[in-house]
């Protein structure tokens, strides 16, 4: 019979395991977590990589959603607060790829630090593709 290690590679298990370090003696999540907005947002977004059976994923999705996201959105900055709030309605891996594309050009380009060089690229790149696809 096949164990659970038999069936996923080893990474699945270590990047589980690092759940750990971000987690108290009593396994609870931390509270200096909740001070790292975008640290809680990139675990919200990975642990909807999950699948069945996940059940240190599915605990890092109820954190990070169960108001602490939610509280985030409201004290941080336009452009980060905007990619919350639009995660939190539809996570980054269940829309469709191009629509949310489209909607990080808007999030990216309010970013005081973005590189216009790179943007432009992307949007070319999502233009001809657009075009490719309207022939």
């Amino acid at each position: 019979m096949a164990t659970a290690k038999g069936l996923f590679p080893s990474s699945v298990f270590h990047v589980v395991n690092v759940l750990n370090n971000f987690k108290d003696n009593e396994g609870n999540f931390k509270e200096s977590v909740v001070s790292d907005v975008g640290g809680m947002f990139s675990l919200y977004e990975s642990a909807h990589m999950r699948v069945h059976g996940e059940d240190k994923l599915n605990e890092a999705l109820a954190f990070t959603t169960n108001t602490h996201l939610q509280s985030a959105a409201n004290y941080t900055s336009y452009p980060f607060a905007e990619q919350v709030i639009h995660a939190l309605n539809q996570p980054i891996r269940k829309g469709l790829p191009r629509l949310e594309a489209m909607h990080y050009f808007l999030v990216y380009q309010a970013d005081v630090s973005h590189n216009k060089a790179l943007l432009k690229l992307a949007k070319v790149d999502f233009n001809l593709l657009q075009k490719l696809h309207q022939k």
